[in-house]
C-alpha cells in the first residue's frame, strides 16, 4: 500500500506540474510576449499523466498537439518543453520544432502535423521492436476525432496480423476541434473499434481517475511486454479549455464545461490524496510550493534561451554514417 501511495503522489505532481507549465506558458502568450499558438490540456492532465508515466524512457510515444501531460509524464522536463515550444535553442529538438515537440533521449518521436498518419509508423517502431527482440512498447496516443483517419484502420489490423507491442491509446475529450465527438462519429463508445479486429480492449470510463488510467495502461504495457500483442484504450474526459488559444469556445455549453470543472482530476487526486493520509495538507503544499518553483525556473530558462543559428537548420538533417564495404 505504501508503494500505491508514493505512486499516486508522484502522478498528482506530474498533474500539477503539467497545468502549472502550461498556465504559465499561456499567461506569456496573453501578454504578448510569445509568439505562437497552444493547445492546452485542462481538465484532461489524468489521461496523459497516467498514460506517460507507465512508459518506460525507451518506450516510443506518438503523442498529440495537446500532449505535454504525456510528456512531462514520461519524463521530459518543462524546461526543455516551453524552450523548444517558444524556438529557443536549448529546447529539446534544439528550437526547431516548435509546437512539435519531440525528444530523442525520451523516446518522443515528432508530432506530425497531419492526424493519424502517424499509426502506420507507431506500428512499424512495435513491428522493430519484435525483430530486434528488445521488451519495448510502442504507444500512438490519440483523440477521439483522429480515430476515423484512414491510417487507423489498416494500423490496427497490421498490429493484429503481426502480434506487436503496440498500444492505441484513444483518449476522448469530446470535442473535435470545434464540434461535439457525436457530430462526427455515430457511436459512443470508441473502443468498440477494437472489437472488429478482435484486440484487447481496456475502457477507462472515468478518464479525470489518474490512478484508473495509470493501472489500465500499466496493464496494456505489461501484456505487450509479454508478448501478448496490442491493446486499445478509450479514455474517456473532457477538454475544459477551448481547442486552441484564440478559440472563444462558444459551440460548448457553459452547463457542461461547468460540470466538468467540478470533475477536475487534479483536485480530485489531492483530495484523495489526503482522505487516504497518504499526504498531508503541509505536505501538500510544499510540494506545490516546490513545483512552483520549478515552474518559474523552465519559464525564466527558457525565456533568457538564444533562439537556434542559422546554421542549426542544417545540422541534423540527415544521418551520417560511415559505409560498410
Amino acid at each position: 500500500m505504501q508503494r500505491g501511495r508514493e505512486e499516486l503522489v508522484r502522478l498528482y505532481r506530474l498533474m500539477f506540474l503539467t497545468r502549472r507549465t502550461e498556465e504559465t506558458t499561456n499567461q506569456l502568450f496573453q501578454e504578448g510576449k510569445i509568439r505562437t499558438m497552444g493547445h492546452w490540456s485542462t481538465g484532461q492532465e489524468a489521461a496523459g499523466v497516467g498514460v506517460g508515466a507507465a512508459l518506460r524512457t525507451d518506450d516510443y510515444l506518438f503523442p498529440t498537439h495537446r500532449a505535454w501531460p504525456e510528456f512531462i509524464g514520461k519524463g521530459m522536463s518543462p524546461a526543455s518543453i516551453v524552450a523548444e515550444f517558444i524556438g529557443r535553442g536549448t529546447g529539446c529538438a534544439k528550437g526547431k520544432g516548435g509546437l512539435h515537440i519531440s525528444s530523442a533521449e525520451h523516446g518522443v518521436v515528432g508530432l506530425v502535423g497531419s492526424l493519424g498518419s502517424d499509426f502506420p509508423i507507431a506500428v512499424g517502431a512495435a513491428l522493430s521492436a519484435k525483430m530486434r527482440g528488445t521488451d519495448q512498447v510502442s504507444c500512438v496516443y490519440f483523440g477521439e476525432g483522429t480515430a476515423t483517419q484512414a491510417d487507423f484502420h489498416p494500423a490496427m489490423q497490421m498490429a493484429m496480423l503481426w502480434n506487436l507491442p503496440v498500444i492505441f491509446a484513444c483518449v476522448n475529450n469530446q470535442y473535435v476541434e470545434l464540434v461535439h465527438y457525436r457530430e462526427v462519429i455515430s457511436f459512443e463508445n470508441l473502443i468498440d473499434l477494437a472489437q472488429g479486429y478482435h484486440m484487447n480492449a481496456i475502457p477507462v470510463p472515468d478518464g479525470n481517475d489518474v490512478a484508473a488510467v495509470f493501472d489500465a495502461m500499466s496493464e496494456a504495457v505489461a501484456r505487450a511486454r509479454r508478448g501478448e500483442g496490442p491493446s486499445m484504450l478509450e479514455i474517456k474526459t473532457y477538454r475544459v479549455g477551448t481547442h486552441y488559444t484564440g478559440d472563444a469556445g462558444a459551440y460548448m455549453p457553459p452547463e457542461e464545461v461547468a460540470a466538468w470543472k467540478a470533475r477536475d482530476p487534479i483536485a480530485r487526486c489531492r483530495a484523495r490524496l489526503l482522505v487516504e493520509r497518504a499526504q498531508s495538507e503541509g505536505d501538500l503544499l510544499a510540494l506545490e510550493k516546490e513545483v512552483e518553483a520549478e515552474v518559474r525556473e523552465a519559464v525564466r530558462f527558457a525565456m533568457e534561451s538564444p533562439h537556434p543559428s542559422v546554421e542549426e537548420a542544417f545540422s541534423d538533417v540527415y544521418v551520417t554514417r560511415e559505409v560498410v564495404r
